[in-house]
């Protein structure tokens, strides 16, 4: 299904002065560089003279401090963005927004499994009835947005979507709105500019999201 052109129109307004074509870039090189470096890590923990110290949550790990730990050279890429990284996540700060990066294995439609405390206050159902929850201390009046991606060691990056919506009882997510920014990458909304992506971003086969090489980026600030 084709992106909503409204949809398309709410999240290039949320990301100003961030060209939605730069955003969608920088983001998905980001995610797609931690499935990269998670999956080289791997034959390193199945090879060690002592055996094999991998198990089926070492591939997510790994990815998962990737993310964490190189979060902030996205600073230099994004204008105006902020890194923050309290309750053990993930916030990418705009002027406008906050974008909260998670795993959702099935896709947003699927379920959001066991979600945190955290997670559940985000959507809309927590429990918190403070005067200043987690939720509006972190975001700081900016609207929130979910960044909702999946991928494995074998295929990298598969899928990456920005939207808003609420949890439900049966843990998935009504969303109001919501874009898939594969088909953006794709050329299926082509009102959309390409931005800084490769000029061959088209020539390259699905479900790998057809990025430039993180080395082409501009250097990060310090």
């Amino acid at each position: 299904m084709v992106n909503d052109p409204a949809h398309v129109d709410l999240l290039t307004k949320f990301l100003r002065p961030v060209p939605v074509g730069d955003f969608i870039d920088v983001v998905c090189q980001w995610l797609q560089d931690a499935h990269e470096a998670a999956t080289e890590l791997q034959p390193a923990r199945r090879n060690t003279h002592r055996g094999n110290w991998d198990n089926n949550t070492s591939f997510g790990t790994d990815r998962y401090q990737y993310l964490r730990a190189t979060a902030d050279s996205l600073i230099g890429e994004l204008p105006g963005l902020e890194v923050d990284a309290a309750f053990q996540s993930v916030l990418l700060k705009l002027p406008q927004v906050g974008l909260y990066q998670l795993l959702m294995p099935a896709g947003p439609d699927g379920s959001l499994g066991d979600a945190s405390d955290l997670r559940r206050e985000l959507f809309g159902a927590g429990d918190d009835e403070g005067l200043l929850s987690r939720r509006d201390a972190w975001l700081s009046g900016r609207e929130l947005l979910f960044l909702p991606w999946n991928g494995t060691e074998s295929l990298g990056l598969s899928g990456v979507w920005v939207g808003q919506g609420v949890l439900q009882d049966d843990n998935h997510i009504r969303w109001d709105w919501r874009v898939d920014l594969r088909e953006m990458v794709s050329g299926l909304t082509p009102e959309i500019p390409a931005g800084r992506l490769a000029p061959d971003a088209f020539g390259l086969p699905q479900p790998m999201l057809p990025l430039r090489p993180r080395a082409e980026a501009p250097a990060a600030t310090e």
